[in-house]
């Protein structure tokens, strides 16, 4: 009697350690969805400019000519002005905050960044802990504060996850060092950089984020693929009727009607997975298929170039949008790739 309550005991925490470990890897697995969703489909082309540098002013121009015409229209011109003090003359508070200038569509470097109209040069935008720092309190539009000389007026305060203040730069000789552009649906990233630079005498690299769309994918996969192994290999327990109580049960005239269950349960679930697995991996981008499958020579230059835009991204300066893209990866990537141990290890 002793030794069969002992026994009911041990199965009764290992199902509740089951239970709690399936419950935790779901939430993870949830989570990590809600970053993937949040990744999206960028199709706005950074490029990363050297050699002659255009200044705010030519900028300012070349705006002004494509606003005119039926070329691309949606780009922007940044600036960085690295960490400064912002200061709230008023109530003498101040607090250091990555400045960042736009010429041209400001929501192209996030979609935030759209509070800050296309000809406001007095006008900013600041992150919460910024507003909280000089202002005590996140509703301070209308508020002024100070960027070296310059005063700016906040338009609005917005959830960027570090200090920062985008304004429009007013002094003319400073110089652009990344463009932002957007093309029409379906243009060719690469392309849209090319045709661009080109047709304005400039020189500058395409700092690409998309193996973020070829990663991630594999990871929600992995999850799913541990979930059917593992609720795949309870179903064969329950066939072989060693789930109650982990004791061999003998052979009954309903064995055939279960084995038929959870054969059929097993089939649904491989097909759903498979489903929803293909539904996933849809989302990687088109070029990395080769256009013949005989051409073995496509997967090793196709990832020698992402290493190379990979080794760009990771040295060069990133918009707000790219390090709100970068973030939700990783977190789904850590999330879905932890929620995947979990339910393996059950």
């Amino acid at each position: 009697k002793i030794s069969m309550e002992s026994k009911k005991k041990n199965y009764f925490f290992k199902y509740m350690r089951i239970i709690m470990t399936a419950l935790l890897a779901s939430f993870l697995f949830y989570s990590g969805m809600k970053d993937y969703v949040k990744v999206g489909k960028t199709d706005t082309a950074v490029v990363e400019l050297y050699g002659n540098y255009p200044t705010v002013n030519q900028a300012k121009q070349i705006w002004e000519n494509y606003q005119s015409g039926d070329e691309i229209k949606d780009f922007c011109f940044v600036w960085n002005g690295g960490v400064q003090v912002v200061t709230n003359s008023e109530d003498f508070r101040q607090t250091n905050a990555r400045v960042t200038g736009a010429v041209g569509m400001a929501a192209l470097y996030d979609r935030q960044a759209a509070l800050l109209e296309e000809n406001d040069e007095t006008g900013c935008v600041i992150d919460k802990d910024t507003a909280l720092e000089l202002f005590g309190s996140e509703n301070c539009a209308g508020s002024q504060l100070t960027v070296g000389e310059e005063i700016y007026e906040v338009r609005g305060v917005v959830s960027w996850n570090q200090h920062m203040i985008l304004i429009r730069p007013l002094q003319k000789n400073l110089v652009c060092t990344q463009v932002l552009l957007r093309g029409k649906k379906g243009q060719n990233l690469e392309g849209i950089a090319s045709d661009f630079l080109m047709g304005n005498g400039l020189s500058g690299i395409l700092v690409d984020d998309s193996w973020l769309d070829v990663i991630l994918p594999w990871f929600p996969v992995a999850f799913l693929v541990m979930l059917i192994r593992t609720v795949s290999r309870w179903l064969y327990e329950i066939e072989r009727g060693t789930w109650e109580n982990g004791i061999q049960r003998n052979r009954e005239k309903k064995i055939d009607f279960r084995k038929c269950s959870c054969f059929v349960i097993r089939i649904l679930l491989w097909g759903i997975g498979l489903f929803f697995c293909v539904r996933l991996l849809s989302h990687i981008p088109q070029s990395w298929l080769p256009d013949k499958w005989s051409d073995f020579s496509f997967w090793s230059a196709k990832l020698r170039k992402t290493m190379e835009a990979f080794r760009w991204y990771i040295v060069f300066p990133k918009t707000m949008a790219q390090a709100e893209r970068l973030m939700s990866g990783i977190g789904c990537i850590i999330k879905c790739g932890a929620a995947a141990l979990l339910i393996g290890a059950v």
